[in-house]
């Protein structure tokens, strides 16, 4: 047998590239593509398939969509698709439903996308559905987003966004955002079905579906605009937009949004041992810098940097996402750190302590690419006889730092993170003890861009025969 292949030769060695999960956290995408059987795929993977119940519900070739699944077409059909049980929703829960529909009844409360009662049971007093006339979400309380009227006869992009951080839920239609409401949920939803075009009991849908998907990430509007337009699919819509991501809610256990989902953060520092976070997806570590000539670990990857020149006393503190000092560095010279949180953010960094940010999480988490990082690094002038000394690294490599700061501060740009894994910040007493050293992070920030895949490697190729 004749065998016909490729070898390359010339490939510059081994290279580390970065590919971001742009789905983020994609837990169920069912194309509705196929011919036939029984069982709509979940491209997720580990994800539940969807099952066919009903032999009214059937795989059709649409004009405009292409293969897509058809309810409803007996006159009494009892047909829907079982796709598994919900995450449970609490009040700080994230999700994100959307899917196309081509409704084919008038305005009544049958179930096109979601439950109405339990899974093993014709009872239960909370549900999750979409009708022709209304999204209602049945907990306690209830809310309803009264939308207009679902028309008959033509395909129409729906999502509805949940975001537990403003406790706010926004229906979508077609891409367009056109319903918000904020509730509080004080009885958390758990163990919910969740069915296309029908609950398993009653308030069967009739219809076309195509291109159902769910994440436990509130998407960004420019994602559900994407994905009515065609310019994204569920595997490529990323869950956070380009621009700014504050790492000091990132620090706090948020989403590195402004103003921000994360909590005051208190990390704490411990000499001589470099602590990891692997609940934070954005935090790698925190350390105390070192006061002797023993060089400290900084990052995951071990990079160690000795900082005794510049730190004599320790005295380790907590990073903390807001103000831990008794005085505010704001002045009229720099931004409003703390009256400003919806545009501005604050790090306290009193000394002496280093945090270690993990790039690839945010590029993961995010779907998007990093930038540069900017920040205003500083002495609080406020709190006068103190000085610091601070340090960028990005991968060990340290970028930018000055010392002996007192009552200023500069602004830092870097954009070795484009490529970076590890940033590392930290600040040192100057080495002249830590007596009112109140340094500061403000708007620490990493700009994110749309991520571009790499170029294919290149290099000679040979015909082998």
């Amino acid at each position: 047998m004749q065998r016909t292949g490729v070898v390359l030769f010339g490939l510059a060695g081994f290279f580390l590239v970065f590919s971001p999960r742009a789905e983020g956290a994609l837990i169920g995408y069912w194309p509705l593509d196929a011919t036939s059987g029984n069982i709509a795929t979940n491209r997720v993977p580990g994800g539940t398939h969807g099952v066919l119940i009903g032999s009214g519900v059937t795989w059709l070739n649409d004009a405009q969509r292409g293969q897509v699944l058809n309810f409803g077409t007996g006159s009494t059909a009892t047909n829907y698709v079982d796709a598994g049980i919900l995450p449970t929703i609490g009040d700080g829960t994230n999700f994100t439903w959307s899917f196309w529909a081509y409704s084919q009844q008038g305005v009544n409360n049958n179930v096109i996308l979601g439950n109405r009662y339990d899974a093993n049971a014709m009872t239960g007093g909370h549900w999750i559905k979409f009708t022709t006339s209304k999204f209602e979400f049945t907990t306690s309380p209830q809310i309803f987003l009264d939308y207009a009227d679902i028309p008959q006869n033509q395909w129409i992009h729906h999502a509805v966004v949940r975001r537990g951080g403003d406790k706010s839920f926004t229906y979508y239609r077609n891409g367009v955002a056109v319903l918000t409401t904020n509730i509080t949920i004080t009885t958390a939803i758990t163990g919910r079905p969740f069915y296309m075009g029908g609950d398993k009991y009653a308030e069967w849908w009739q219809g076309r579906m195509d291109d159902v998907a769910i994440w436990t990430d509130a998407l960004p509007s420019n994602s559900i605009a994407g994905l009515a337009s065609g310019t994204y699919t569920p595997l490529t819509a990323p869950r956070y937009p380009a621009g700014t991501f504050d790492l000091a809610d990132a620090l706090g256990g948020g989403d590195g949004s402004l103003p921000g989902t994360g909590g005051p953060g208190n990390l704490t520092t411990v000499p001589g041992v470099y602590t990891t976070f692997p609940n934070n997806p954005f935090v790698d570590g925190v350390f105390a810098p070192n006061t002797n000539n023993v060089p400290c670990v900084i990052d995951g990857a071990g990079h160690t940097y000795d900082f005794n020149a510049q730190n004599n006393a320790g005295n380790p503190q907590t990073w903390c996402n807001g103000l831990n000092m008794d005085t505010d560095p704001s002045t009229n010279l720099l931004a409003n750190f703390n009256g400003d949180p919806a545009n501005h953010s604050l790090i306290s960094a009193h000394a002496s302590k280093g945090i270690t940010f993990d790039l690839e999480g945010v590029r993961e988490q995010t779907g998007l690419s990093i930038e540069k990082f900017t920040a205003c690094i500083g002495d609080s002038r406020p709190k006068v006889n103190g000085s610091i000394s601070y340090f960028v690294f990005v991968d060990g490599v340290l970028v930018t730092n000055r010392n002996a700061i007192r009552d200023s501060e500069d602004f830092v740009s870097v954009t070795q993170v484009n490529k970076g894994r590890y940033l590392t910040i930290a600040i040192t007493d100057a080495n002249n003890d830590t007596i009112c050293d109140h340094g500061y992070l403000g708007d620490a920030f990493l700009t994110l861009i749309p991520y571009t895949p790499p170029e294919p490697r290149k290099g000679t190729a040979i015909l082998v025969r």
